[in-house]
Formats: structure tokens, C-alpha cells, sequence
């Protein structure tokens, strides 16, 4: 950790859409880490509380002393003197999204909407006295940063692009972008995108999501014949494709097993393709578990599979805690996968459409020696802990932040 990411605690908000949200679970990685460090951290979402709260906030191991500020119905009696307040900035506001209503209508006024939401922000800020201003997803957040822009504030203004920001692709992220002074993405293949949105002179650093890396249990029993997976049960995740080449394994290897961590609305579905498949008691459905118990899962595996095609999947976390945890890995091909499983003395990388390429990995998963696991999984924890650590990644955000801070 540079000595920059320590030497001056900051005061950061963290905007974000909706906190705690199952599939995020590195925002909370990332939080923490900055704690870890000294900082102080408050978050902000767009959105409201929603009603099992309190049990989400435990589920996500959220820190229980961390202050998460929501909108609330209370909030409206205030709205006239807010936009009083900041009637400048809001027609400022107001214009820039009447602009982008054409290209973009439905999003427009969804932006519309969030305007109340980013002037009680900006008294909250005010109120926190913040050194940065973080927008965890370049999307209706990013109103805040054009406002913050407007007027005058001195925070270090921050946001990141990389996921379902970045396919999609509309005014919103170039918004959040331009009314950044530094910009985040988390791929170098994301770069191309990101650069051509930044405006001139404006620089954006790579620097990839990192995850905290448990204290490995090198005592801890692994049952090879144990299968992984780990996600939203939705149908671009093909947890389906899972299933199927779980049963092809199985024709080969009749004792392995199968568990599903995750839920949603696919879950019918699947089980009862694990009915029609004939290995339904092969299979588990553990449904949505903590980050902690998961790790202990995979650890406890053979192989992890994750053979999602969503459009915003980027070097997905759950890939990075299975190759720390010393699963082997079968992933999709999706972009910038390169960069997490550079080869397959790490993992394996495939299209989940091709069924020789699967059949070819379930055979290289089956035929793996001891002494084989035992150098791959080398390879892949030294990969993760020199490239994807929490601790390492905020890091460098912070050391550029405290760059700018200077700088001003």
C-alpha cells in the first residue's frame, strides 16, 4: 500500500444506486477496505430503503457503525426550498437531460425523477463536509457530480464505469463522466469505451476490482466430486448450461455432485431440468448465502463454473474468490476474461454454446493430477493477490484522489 493511499484520511461519499444489493457484494469490499485504511466513508443511494432491510444490511455483512443516507417521504415537505436553494443548478440540471429526452426518453425521465434525490445529496455532502465524491456507477448518481461541478464544491469529484453503465452506453455516463475529474474503469479492454466518452485531457486509470482474500484453511477438507456455481438464477447467467454439463460429468464420474448458490426467477425452471435430467438428487439448491459462507463452500470444492453471457459481465468477483478459494474454474468468454485467466494452467475459458469445448474441459476437470491442482492453484492465488485485493485496489483509488486533492 503506497504511503499516499495513508497519510491524510479522507471524507468520502459513496453514491450508489440501491445498498446493500446481493450481486454487489464488492461495494461492500470495497467500503470496508477504505475503512480498513482510515477513511471515513458514508453512503448515499438513489434509492429508498427497502422493507427487509436491516436483514440485507446483515445477510451482506455490511459494517454495523457504517452510515448509509436514503431518501425518505419526509424529505418532501423540503423539496420547494431545495430547488429555491439550488434553482441555478437545477435549470442547469433540467436542461441537460431535456437535451439527452430524444435519444433517450425513457432514461430521461427516470433522471427527471432523481432531481430532488441529488440536491438532498448535495446538503448531505455539505452536511459530511466530504474531500471526495465517489459514484460507484456512472448512472443517475452522476447528476450529482454535474451539480457538484456547478457549483463550485471543492470535493474530488469520482466516478466508475465498467458494467451495466458501460452497455448502457446513453447520456447518463456521459454525464457522470465529464463532471469527473477522475475516472475509474476496471478492464483494460473497458479502456477504448471510457476513453472515447472522457473528455480531452481528462485520464482514466485501470485499475481492477479487487476482493479481500480470506485467511485460506489449508486444513480444510476438499471434496473433488463437489461442483460449484454461484450466481442470480436468471436465464443469462445459463445456469442451465451448468446443469447440463453437470449431468454429461456425471456419465463419467456417476459420485460428483452439484450445488447452486443463488436465487431468482429461473430457479423453477432449472429444477425441473434437474428432474428431467434425472439428477435431481445430485443437486442442491442452497439459495442465496453470505459472502463468508460461500467462500467456505467453494473452498470445501473440487470445481466452480460460471458460465454466464450477461452483456455486463466484467471479470466477475465470484470468479476471483474461486480461484483464491483453489477451485479449478470453467468460465465463459466474456470480456476482459483475459485478464483474470490468462491461460489454462489458471483456468478454463470457453464459449458455453460450444459443447466440444465443454466436453473438452469436463475431460481436462476429470483427468487433473494432484500434483497438477497443487501448481494451478499457486498460479492462481499469487495471480489474484498481486492484481484483484480489495486492500491493493482502493489503494490506488485513494492514492489518486489524494493526487488531486494536492493538486487543488
Amino acid at each position: 500500500m503506497s504511503a499516499a493511499a495513508t497519510a491524510v484520511p479522507l471524507r468520502v461519499s459513496y453514491l450508489i444506486p440501491q445498498f446493500p444489493v446481493p450481486t454487489e457484494t464488492f461495494a461492500v469490499s470495497d467500503i470496508v477496505s477504505l475503512r480498513t485504511m482510515g477513511h471515513d466513508v458514508t453512503i448515499h443511494t438513489m434509492k429508498p430503503p427497502r422493507a427487509d432491510e436491516p436483514a440485507r444490511l446483515k445477510k451482506a455483512e455490511v459494517p454495523a457503525d457504517l452510515t448509509v443516507r436514503r431518501p425518505a417521504l419526509s424529505s418532501a415537505a423540503t423539496l420547494p426550498a431545495r430547488l429555491w436553494k439550488y434553482r441555478k443548478t437545477a435549470v442547469v440540471l433540467f436542461r441537460d437531460i431535456l437535451l439527452a429526452s430524444r435519444r433517450s426518453p425513457a432514461t430521461a425521465l427516470t433522471a427527471l425523477a432523481c432531481v430532488p434525490r441529488v440536491f438532498e445529496i448535495i446538503d448531505e455532502i455539505d452536511s459530511n463536509g466530504s474531500d471526495v465524491v465517489h459514484v460507484f456507477w456512472s448512472r443517475h448518481a452522476g447528476l450529482v457530480l454535474r451539480a457538484l461541478s456547478h457549483l463550485g464544491r471543492p470535493a474530488i469529484r469520482s466516478t466508475f464505469v465498467g458494467a451495466y453503465d458501460l452497455v448502457a452506453d446513453d447520456f447518463l455516463v456521459d454525464i457522470a463522466v465529464n463532471s469527473a475529474e477522475c475516472v475509474f474503469t476496471h478492464a483494460q479492454t473497458n479502456l477504448p469505451y471510457v476513453n472515447a466518452k472522457a473528455r480531452g485531457g481528462q485520464s482514466v486509470d485501470v485499475v481492477h476490482r479487487g476482493i479481500p482474500l480470506p485467511v485460506l484453511s489449508e486444513d480444510a477438507a476438499r471434496d473433488d466430486n463437489l461442483w460449484i456455481t454461484a450466481s442470480a438464477l436468471t436465464p443469462t447467467k445459463n445456469v442451465d448450461i451448468v446443469l447440463r454439463a453437470f449431468h454429461r460429468a456425471r456419465s463419467l464420474r456417476p459420485e460428483l455432485k452439484l450445488l447452486i448458490c443463488g436465487d431468482g426467477p429461473d430457479r423453477p425452471r432449472l429444477e425441473a431440468l434437474c428432474a428431467e435430467l434425472g439428477c435431481a438428487a445430485a443437486v442442491t439448491f442452497a439459495g442465496h448465502i453470505e459472502r463468508s459462507r460461500l467462500f467456505e463452500k467453494m473452498q470445501g470444492s473440487g470445481t466452480f463454473l460460471l458460465l454466464s453471457t450477461k452483456a455486463s459481465e466484467r471479470l466477475p468477483n465470484v470468479l476471483k474468490e474461486a480461484l483464491w478459494s483453489g477451485c479449478q474454474v470453467i468460465s465463459s468468454r466474456t470480456e476482459g476474461i483475459e485478464e483474470l485467466i490468462p491461460d489454462s494452467g489458471i483456468g478454463i475459458v470457453l464459449d458455453p454454446h460450444d459443447p466440444d469445448a465443454l466436453e473438452a474441459a469436463i475431460a481436462s476437470v476429470l483427468s487433473e493430477t494432484v500434483t497438477e491442482a497443487a501448481e494451478r492453484r499457486v498460479r492462481a492465488r499469487r495471480l489474484v493477490a498481486e492484481r484483484f485485493s480489495s486492500m491493493h485496489s482502493m489503494a490506488r483509488y485513494v492514492a489518486r484522489w489524494q493526487e488531486l486533492r494536492a493538486a487543488a
